[in-house]
């Protein structure tokens, strides 16, 4: 084990006698640290302020007009961001009273003039130990309240998770259960349409329950700091085509234009199943809540790197939200909780588009009133 020599400390004198302070020095300069000199109750209020000491030596009389010694342990006493700092008191008086006055006011110990040489540096040296120790302990309780405030936040997440992702998987196992029964119960006195329209609601909230199951899932990988995303070549528009082919039904039975994917000849590096979750994510909220007959596009273009936005024209996010709504469990401030999939979606989002090192955000324009904007680099590290 390397030997780690102590660091030296600041060590403030305070005597009114120039010639007591050059015996201090004499006696403590073989200590290795650092002397401050003070030949007044104010001056050593002053240093002690702008330079911080580790221990303060200091005379009890201070004789004259101004602040006594016992007014700067007091002083010292009261500080709020260093009150334990040891303070070795030094009197030339032997009576009781003296030494009881000095330790009632605060200090750590009281020596008598004149000094001892072995017992100064050796009350020095352990006053120094105890207080290294105390500072020690001081951040190991801090480093502990840190790891406490931390645990409490991470069982706060998991208590919201568990709200959160039992409330929408209710939500949706209720749509695919009663749908079925309904089938189940009017499969052979209803008319053909009925019982579609049954199934496919069924089938949609089967589908949104597999998504917000495969979403966690990413999440808590995305969150692995081990985590790394596989990737490729892939054009662009082999991203884009198929997901917005799988949501033209959609936009059909909800009447909203869904403008065709973009054809350019772009390619990016990244992992395309994720990058598709990550597309099928912002375009189902964009059908969600893009109004009857309204509109939805996805666009593609190139400033200095590759930017698509997915943008539709339903009410626009409020300016507060719009930072917000990309956090853990998050929901618009005007979000209903029966919406959503588990606060995980823009999560999801955020995450894997910043592991493929990109961003994403969410605007107001003056054509789209909602578009969120992802920027992706198009070949590793650039």
């Amino acid at each position: 084990m390397t030997y780690m020599a102590p660091k030296p400390k600041r060590l403030l004198l305070v005597d009114d006698q120039p010639r007591n302070l050059l015996v201090l020095e004499a006696l403590l300069q073989s200590l290795g640290h650092e002397l401050l000199f003070a030949q007044s109750g104010e001056s050593a209020i002053q240093l002690f302020e702008a330079r911080a000491p580790d221990l303060v030596l200091l005379d009890y009389v201070l004789p004259g007009p101004g602040v006594a010694g016992l007014d700067v342990l007091a002083h010292i006493r009261a500080h709020s961001c260093r009150p334990h700092v040891p303070v070795i008191v030094v009197t030339a008086h032997s009576e009781r009273s003296y030494r009881l006055n000095a330790l009632q006011g605060g200090a750590d110990d009281v020596l008598e003039k004149p000094l001892d040489a072995a017992l100064l540096m050796a009350r020095v040296n352990t006053l120094l130990a105890l207080q290294e120790s105390r500072s020690l302990l001081q951040t190991s309780r801090d480093s502990l309240a840190l790891r406490n405030r931390q645990l409490e936040h991470l069982q706060r997440e998991q208590r919201e998770l568990i709200q959160f992702v039992v409330h929408d998987l209710k939500n949706q196992l209720f749509v695919v259960l009663g749908n079925l029964d309904w089938a189940r119960r009017n499969a052979t006195g209803c008319d053909q349409e009925s019982l579609q329209v049954a199934l496919d609601e069924g089938m949609a909230g089967a589908l949104r329950l597999r998504s917000m199951v495969e979403d966690m899932l990413v999440v808590s990988n995305l969150e692995d700091a081990s985590f790394r995303v596989r990737q490729e070549l892939v054009p662009v528009t082999d991203i884009l085509r198929p997901v917005l082919a799988s949501y033209e039904r959609k936009a059909e039975q909800k009447h909203v234009s869904l403008a065709p994917a973009p054809d350019v000849g772009w390619k990016l590096w990244g992992d395309p199943s994720l990058l598709r979750r990550v597309f099928e994510n912002l375009l189902d909220n964009s059908l969600r809540y893009a109004p009857e007959s309204g509109r939805v596009e996805v666009a593609a273009r190139w400033d200095r790197q590759l930017e698509i936005s997915i943008s539709n024209d339903g009410p626009p996010i409020p300016l507060q939200d719009r930072e917000r709504i990309f956090d853990k469990f998050a929901r618009g401030s005007k979000e209903l909780p029966a919406v959503g999939n588990a606060g995980l979606g823009l999560y999801f989002c955020k995450r894997a588009i910043e592991a493929h090192g990109g961003q994403i955000r969410v605007l107001q324009t003056a054509e789209w009133p909602t578009s969120f904007v992802i920027q992706l680099p198009t070949s590793p590290g650039s």
